[in-house]
């Protein structure tokens, strides 16, 4: 299913609400899937909140359930965080080690897959908290067919895309003044906002927005590879055990940051290609994208 803007929907509430279904059935059919592994069951639910609520911040300032309907798909997404940081901790792990595993004490690399792995049952099991997602998700179902909007057309959308952009931009200055771990994730989530605009409106621009699209979500994963690296390197350094793998963790922690820094410093030098110019003047060429194409669908 195309995640974007049809002429077919007529209005800009009537595409919210197919687009927003479209993404809520797909989680749904993740989640009731007897053959999708629970690892890309998880990931699949996460990716289509997460792309519902880049959606609704999109038309943010004329719909007025954002507020109710984004912390619902937040609060879906983040029951499964725990199960997708765990198997992204161990899988950053392999990776860092890479061509090294064989010059490690086979112990170690057991004992550090556990450590990071998903922590002792205490609370519901996975399966038990998709379940709590399924219902969750068939209630928003219900109230995405009728979610309205104050306006249409780039009346609806200009003030989210901007305002998501400028977001984007703060947050890149944040990020590369400070340095921070938290500054660096806060820019990646603006990142990945304004990458589900332009792929949403893609039919609009096709080439500019393809071209955009892909640095886009270039950038995105340059971020979200640092983030995985950063969150590695505080539990090997949280979990690390005691005796005579100290050193070898302390270097591994190193090395980890060191990539991160790599990665960080990739994603500056794109991010100030896409950022250069500023939010006003990138919002008024999507809106006159927008009229053009209104204006040549209108009847002769």
């Amino acid at each position: 299913m195309l995640f974007r803007f049809r002429e077919a929907d007529g209005t800009v509430e009537a595409g919210l609400r197919r687009i927003a279904g479209e993404q809520i059935d797909e989680a749904l059919a993740a989640i009731r899937s007897q053959e999708l592994p629970v690892e890309r069951v998880v990931h699949e639910v996460r990716r289509r909140c997460k792309a519902v609520r880049g959606l609704i911040r999109l038309v943010r300032p004329a719909f007025p359930a954002f507020e109710k309907e984004n912390a619902a798909f937040r609060e879906i997404g983040g029951a499964l965080a725990a199960a997708r940081d765990s198997k992204v901790l161990v899988d950053t792990l392999d990776g860092l080690i890479g061509d090294e595993e064989d010059a490690l004490d086979p112990r170690l690399l057991h004992l550090l897959r556990k450590r990071l792995g998903p922590p002792s049952e205490k609370g519901r099991p996975l399966r038990q908290i998709l379940r709590q997602c399924e219902e969750e998700l068939v209630a928003a179902r219900v109230r995405a067919a009728t979610w309205t909007l104050r306006a249409d057309g780039w009346s609806a959308l200009g003030d989210g895309f901007e305002k998501t952009l400028r977001a984007a931009h703060h947050a890149m200055k944040r990020a590369v003044r400070s340095g921070q771990v938290e500054a660096s994730h806060a820019w990646r989530k603006q990142v990945k906002y304004h990458w589900y605009h332009v792929r949403v409106l893609r039919g609009i621009a096709a080439g500019a927005a393809e071209e955009r699209s892909k640095a886009m979500e270039k950038l995105g994963e340059l971020l979200g590879e640092r983030h995985d690296l950063d969150l590695l390197a505080e539990m090997l350094h949280a979990r690390q055990p005691r005796g005579s793998h100290a050193e070898t963790i302390d270097q591994l922690t190193a090395q980890a940051r060191k990539r991160a820094a790599r990665l960080e410093d990739k994603a500056r030098r794109l991010g100030e290609k896409l950022f250069d110019e500023k939010p006003r003047k990138v919002a008024a060429k999507w809106g006159e994208r927008w009229e053009n194409r209104a204006r040549e669908e209108e009847p002769a």
